[in-house]
């Protein structure tokens, strides 16, 4: 079983991706950073809008308690969707027609 990461692991990785990494608007972002991005913006807008603004200002503790609980609130929704297993894809091969009873 993989460790969960940490709040404060996950604030450093956000402001990685979202300051330094510039994956909004890079046009071949590091494959970590976009997946930060993809899950960030999967969170309710006002959590992602609050992550995104202080990740890429690298003020990783908001000070105003909306943020502060808006910060806390995606912080903790980003933990639970990153710590989600991927989905399990199969390829299957396609079913050929059974060629009895075909007049040929």
């Amino acid at each position: 079983m993989e460790k969960m990461l940490t709040r404060n692991e996950l604030a450093l990785m956000l402001v990685w991706a979202f300051r330094e990494q510039k994956v909004e608007s890079t046009p071949n972002p590091h494959a970590d950073a976009l997946t930060l991005y993809c899950n960030v913006m999967a969170l309710p807008v006002a959590e992602a809008a609050t992550v995104v603004s202080h990740a890429r200002s690298g003020n990783v503790s908001p000070t105003d308690p909306v943020a502060l609980a808006r910060w806390t609130r995606g912080l903790m929704l980003l933990r639970e969707m990153l710590a989600q297993p991927m989905c399990t894809l199969s390829i299957a091969e396609p079913e050929i027609p059974s060629r009895t009873g075909v007049a040929a």
